[in-house]
């Protein structure tokens, strides 16, 4: 048609299709799922729509940026999750507030424990500008309690010393099926490091939002986020510490989000 009508050609690129290892970007793959009832929608978080990604708390700068850094190439690419989790992290590590989560919680009883513990935890550990959270911790007959995650049940033994992050420093006594009974030890962070005590993050007993994340295989997983998080608002991305990044998405009498990434 072109040589027909004297046309000049123009230049074609030819570039391979994107992929990405363990999910399907075929709209009629999705659509078929998603009529069967296999995927809840195309935000479902086990696919990689753009939907999707939104709904995780992944960034439109970190897909430009993952595009852009693999370039147009003639064959297809197989990208990875851990590509664009990369380029996601740099954007929002700056951003991302962190609160604490309790996983699965155990409750742990410390003995001993001085009458009042005010605990003043950064809202981020590299900008103290942005605030804190303030915690008031009060022993009853001397014993204060908290929620722990059993995700950290492996830390423990009898006679282990264990920092709770920005509070105190305890010595694990006896270990139950869900509960933990231990003895308050000091509170300076300085003796923990001399101790080498694992850090590990908690809730004060009878406080807090039930919380649910839902994970990238739409699993979900269940615990307790901190009181703070009853200020959070949807479609804010924050960090739950040593959990993961996440995407607030509904917050009513319990606080659901979606998991990002590590």
């Amino acid at each position: 048609m072109y040589k027909h009508f004297g046309w000049r050609y123009p230049e074609a690129i030819h570039y391979g299709r994107l992929k990405i290892k363990g999910a399907s970007l075929s709209k009629s793959v999705i659509v078929e799922g998603v009529k069967k009832g296999a995927f809840r929608d195309w935000d479902d978080p086990r696919l990689a729509t753009f939907a999707a990604l939104r709904r995780r708390g992944i960034t439109p700068e970190a897909i430009q940026r993952l595009i852009v850094d693999v370039g147009p190439k003639t064959a297809d690419i197989v990208l990875s999750w851990e590509n664009l989790y990369a380029h996601n992290r740099k954007t929002i590590d700056s951003v991302a507030n962190r609160y604490f989560f309790v996983h699965n919680p155990m409750k742990l009883n410390v003995k001993d424990t001085p009458h009042r513990i005010s605990a003043h935890i950064p809202l981020h550990p590299d900008q103290p500008q942005r605030g804190f959270r303030h915690v008031e911790i009060e022993s009853k007959k001397g014993k204060a309690s908290l929620l722990v995650s059993s995700d950290d049940k492996r830390l423990f033994a009898k006679g282990k010393k264990i920092r709770l992050i920005e509070l105190l420093n305890f010595e694990v006594g006896k270990i139950g099926r869900r509960t933990i009974d231990a003895v308050f030890h000091s509170l300076s962070y300085r003796e923990a490091k001399k101790l080498r005590a694992p850090l590990i993050h908690w809730v004060t007993s009878n406080t807090g939002i039930p919380c649910e994340v839902v994970m990238p295989n739409a699993s979900v997983a269940r615990g307790v986020a901190e009181d703070a998080c009853r200020e959070l608002c949807p479609s804010e991305i924050i960090q739950l510490e040593r959990f993961g990044f996440v995407r607030v998405d509904r917050l009513n009498e319990k606080l659901t989000v979606y998991f990002a990434h590590r």
